[in-house]
């Protein structure tokens, strides 16, 4: 998967954050998203920046809004569909318990379990949702949601940043 950002060494940098933010976004907006490779985005963006070919000021913020834009997303299909995502073919192979277990976290820790839930692949796709299907307030979503995306886009730019020196 990580081949499919490789064209993006040599591309403009607008394409670059174009193709990145969407893949950021996709990520947690479709369910199916779970495949796509955000973390590779995210450290070749920080090696970019490190080349030069990126700006990290620039990039940070692309990224940042990118996280919130899915998460938002996901969290009003979740807030829409409710328990009937449960249903779908996914959603089944996710499993019940695993359903279960999220939505008790997030109702039991709020905020932190949808920082936390950012930081954990595979989690971050569910976790929006299931906020929206066990009716979170909006407001506590959205903060847990910018404060997750700003510390996830941060750590994973600068590894990407810090990766390019070592190189």
């Amino acid at each position: 998967m990580d081949s499919l950002l490789r064209p993006l060494l040599d591309a403009p940098p607008p394409v670059v954050y174009l193709v990145c933010a969407l893949l950021i976004t996709a990520e947690t907006a479709l369910l199916p998203g779970i495949v796509l490779p955000t973390l590779s985005a995210l450290l070749l963006m920080g090696f970019l920046a490190e080349r030069g070919t990126l700006h990290l000021g620039l990039a940070l913020p692309v990224a940042v809004l990118a996280a919130v834009a899915g998460d938002q997303l996901a969290y009003l299909e979740g807030r829409h569909w409710g328990p009937r995502l449960r249903r779908t073919r996914l959603a089944r192979r996710i499993g019940q318990d695993r359903w279960d277990q999220a939505e008790a976290a997030v109702a039991r820790y709020g905020v932190p379990a949808v920082i936390a839930g950012r930081c954990l692949a595979g989690v971050r796709t569910l976790v929006p949702r299931v906020a929206g299907s066990a009716a979170m307030p909006y407001r506590r979503f959205a903060a847990g949601s910018v404060c997750a995306a700003v510390l996830w886009a941060s750590a994973e730019l600068l590894v990407g940043h810090l990766t390019a020196l070592v190189l």
